[in-house]
């Protein structure tokens, strides 16, 4: 008997890892009491639905919203998808500080 570990991961497709990581997440699950959402999540949505955007910043806004909780879901996960949240939220913040400079 070998007691080394056996690195199971190293022996699969990157299709494979990646289902492997999948799976190793926690499932997303509301919590058993009435409140189903958080309630300084959901007066930002009140708000954010309350009226248009006047600016772009406030338009920057509601997507770094939605970016951030599109990030948490499992559809998400893939490490390309994670990265290409991260450049888009760096983004409208660079964007957001040369439009309030103006």
């Amino acid at each position: 008997m070998i007691d080394a570990p056996i690195d199971l991961d190293g022996h699969r497709s990157a299709a494979g890892q990646h289902d492997a990581e999948m799976r190793r997440r926690p499932v997303n699950t509301e919590p058993d009491s009435g409140q189903s959402r958080q309630p300084h999540l959901e007066d930002l949505e009140d708000r954010m639905l309350a009226e248009p955007a006047r600016s772009w910043v406030e338009v920057m806004e509601k997507w770094r919203f939605l970016l951030d909780r599109y990030a948490t879901t499992p559809e998400a996960g893939d490490e390309r998808v994670q990265m290409l949240i991260k450049r888009a939220l760096g983004d409208m913040e660079r964007l957001r500080k040369r439009e309030e400079r103006k």
